[in-house]
Order: structure tokens, then C-alpha cells, then sequence
């Protein structure tokens, strides 16, 4: 049955909206597919995470140092003046009293020289002012102004002759020569070092550096056992004799002298490792944890930061405060504590609040 032309063209409209409708989902399909397809997915880091772990109990003091002579000289001249003689090398040794190098004396001699004129010339001049005082031509303050200046020409002999005495420089104990910062023929500003002696007699020791909580816990006499790079054989045992008074203005940290034991092999700036028992220790839990150097980053002193992972693998900044590397591992004063998470390996690759991927260690 042959349809009507209202029929029609309803029919006609109904097929034209559902092409439209099905051009506007394509279209949108299409556009949506092409975002997700330009948009691409970050890909978090990986890294490798270490457990922070308790320190060793707090009775044990680690720190690292230099051998050093108990007693180092550096020699200067008290004048200036030009370098003539410089009898001595690295690693001579040499006696008390040993002549070790001279300035060119030629401008002290001549000081000398107008230092001795001076005194002639005011003895004469006091002795002409007293005759003419005795007879009565001058007041006595003129007498008094002569005495004045003679005693003033004596007193500036005496000056220049200490100087010239000390155009010589001598040992001023036995020991070894462990620096030569001169040469002959260089002129020397006053105080400007020459060389820097060892005495030899004062012995070895073992300077280490340690953080102001470990320097509390130290006494005089408390027991050590020392290693020495390059030097096979046992530890060697020593003791603190002396705890310094006050820290290093740029450091922070205190000085410890430990005494070496038997100075043979020994050489001043050898590397020393000691690990010191306090005696002052309670023995109670350390507070101090230990983590993979690696995972210190910009370090500074005794200050660092590290990343703390959480328990949804979130990485977090954290400032940390140190005290030094005991057996390849960061000790950390405060900051963490012992069971949270650090980045040990791809720290410097993570963002602040970046959630990573941990990996196994290979």
C-alpha cells in the first residue's frame, strides 16, 4: 500500500536524525580516542629502598682522623728579609739547637751598625750636658732630656741586635721536617712559615674528629682500638689523652688525641680509623640509626637530606642531622628512626610526594 506524503516525510526525518546522532558519537568516540592516544603515561621512578637501622649501642664511638705528632712546630723569622741558606728537606731529621736556615743579614748588620752609632753618640752628649750642668750653664732638665735619650739609643741597640740574633733559625727540638714551605732566595714577609718540625720525642697520636653528643660521652683514658690505612696487622690499642676545649669554628666538632701505641711504621698524615668505648655510657638503647651512604644527599657538614618512602611507596624529603660514616654506613643523630624506609639507590632522579617503584637490589 502505496504510503502518504506526511508518512514519508516523517520517516524521512527519523533517519536523518539517527544519522546525525551517529555522526556526533563517532565524532566524539574519535576525539576522545585521539586524546588518549597524545596524552602519554609518566612513568614513576625506580629506585632501590634500604631499612633504617639502629646504630651500634651507644658505648662505641666511631670517627676517623689523621696520625699526627703530638707536638708540630711551624718556624718563622720574626723580620723580614731575603731566604740565603735552607739546610734541610722533607723528611730530614734533626737535632735541638740545629741550624736549619738563614736570612741575608746585611740590612741587619747595617741596623745594627746605626744602633751602636746612636749609643756613642748619646753617652757623648749626656757626658758634655752633665759637665755643663756641674757649672752651672744649663738647667738640669737639659741633663735629664740627655739621660732620656741615651737610655732610648741602648734601648734600640738592644732591639736590632735580638733581630739580627734571630736571622738564624735553629731546631728547636729533635724530630723530623714534615713541611719545607720556603726556598733560598724568596723574600719572606715577618711570620711568613718556612718549615713545619715534628718533635719526635713528644710521639704519635691519632686526631680524630668527633660530633659534640660524642664528645659528651668521652672521658680522659677511655679505651680505643685503632686502625691505620695501608697498615696490615691487628688493631692497635690506645687511650684519649686529651679532649679539646673547644669545637672547630667551621665544623662544629671537637678534637680527640688518642695515643697511637708504638710509633714504627708510623708517618704524620697517615688515615686512622678508631672505634672508642665510652665509659660514660649507660649502656641504654642508642637513639643513633644507620643508613646506605647513597642515600644521603646534599650533604653539608653535619646536615643532609634523604627520601622517606611510606607505605604507599610515596617518596618524602627529609632533613636529617649526622655525625659521620661508620663502616660504609651514614650514622644519623636525628631525623629517622630505626624500621622506616629510605631511597638507597635513585634518589637524586625523585621529586618531594613522588610516588616510586622499588626494585630489587640486583
Amino acid at each position: 500500500m502505496p504510503l502518504s506524503g506526511v508518512t514519508q516525510r516523517k520517516i524521512l526525518g527519523a533517519v536523518a536524525a539517527l544519522a546525525v546522532l551517529a555522526a556526533t558519537g563517532c565524532g566524539a568516540a574519535t576525539k576522545d580516542t585521539a586524546q588518549s592516544a597524545t596524552v602519554p603515561k609518566v612513568a614513576q621512578p625506580v629506585v632501590v629502598a634500604a631499612e633504617v637501622l639502629p646504630a651500634e649501642p651507644a658505648a662505641l664511638v666511631a670517627a676517623t682522623g689523621t696520625i699526627v705528632y703530638s707536638q708540630e712546630t711551624t718556624l718563622s723569622f720574626k723580620t723580614g728579609g731575603v731566604l740565603t741558606e735552607l739546610t734541610v728537606d722533607e723528611g730530614d731529621i734533626v737535632k735541638a739547637k740545629q741550624r736549619l736556615a738563614r736570612l741575608d743579614l746585611t740590612e741587619l748588620a747595617a741596623s745594627v751598625a746605626q744602633a751602636e752609632a746612636a749609643v756613642v753618640n748619646a753617652d757623648l752628649q749626656y757626658e758634655r750636658t752633665r759637665d755643663l750642668v756641674e757649672k752651672g750653664h744649663v738647667a738640669q732638665a737639659r741633663l735629664d732630656d740627655a739621660a732620656l735619650a741615651r737610655d732610648q739609643a741602648r734601648a734600640g741597640l738592644s732591639a736590632v741586635s735580638f733581630n739580627r740574633n734571630l736571622g738564624f733559625m735553629n731546631s728547636p727540638s729533635d724530630g723530623v721536617v714534615l713541611r719545607r714551605l720556603a726556598e733560598p732566595g724568596q723574600t719572606l714577609a715577618p711570620g711568613a712559615p718556612v718549615l713545619q718540625i715534628g718533635d719526635t720525642r713528644s710521639g704519635l697520636l691519632l686526631r680524630v674528629p668527633v660530633s659534640a653528643e660524642q664528645a659528651a660521652r668521652l672521658k680522659l683514658g677511655d679505651k680505643a682500638e685503632i686502625s691505620v690505612a695501608g697498615l696490615a696487622g691487628p688493631p692497635r690499642a690506645g687511650a684519649i689523652i686529651r679532649i679539646a676545649a673547644k669545637s672547630n669554628d667551621a665544623t662544629g666538632n671537637f678534637d680527640v688525641d688518642i695515643s697511637a701505641g708504638d710509633p714504627a711504621l708510623l708517618r704524620s698524615g697517615l688515615i686512622g680509623s678508631a672505634r672508642i668505648t665510652s665509659s660514660a655510657a649507660t649502656g641504654g638503647k642508642s637513639t643513633s640509626v644507620r643508613i646506605p651512604t647513597l642515600a644521603l644527599i646534599d650533604a653539608r657538614a653535619d646536615r643532609g637530606y634523604v627520601y622517606v618512602i611510606d607505605d604507599q611507596n610515596v617518596a618524602h624529603r627529609r632533613a636529617v642531622s649526622t655525625s659521620g660514616i661508620d663502616k660504609g654506613a651514614v650514622l644519623v643523630l636525628s631525623g629517622l628512626e630505626a624500621g622506616e624506609r629510605v631511597i638507597a639507590e635513585g634518589a637524586a632522579y625523585v621529586r618531594d610526594g613522588e610516588a616510586v617503584v622499588i626494585a630489587d637490589r640486583p
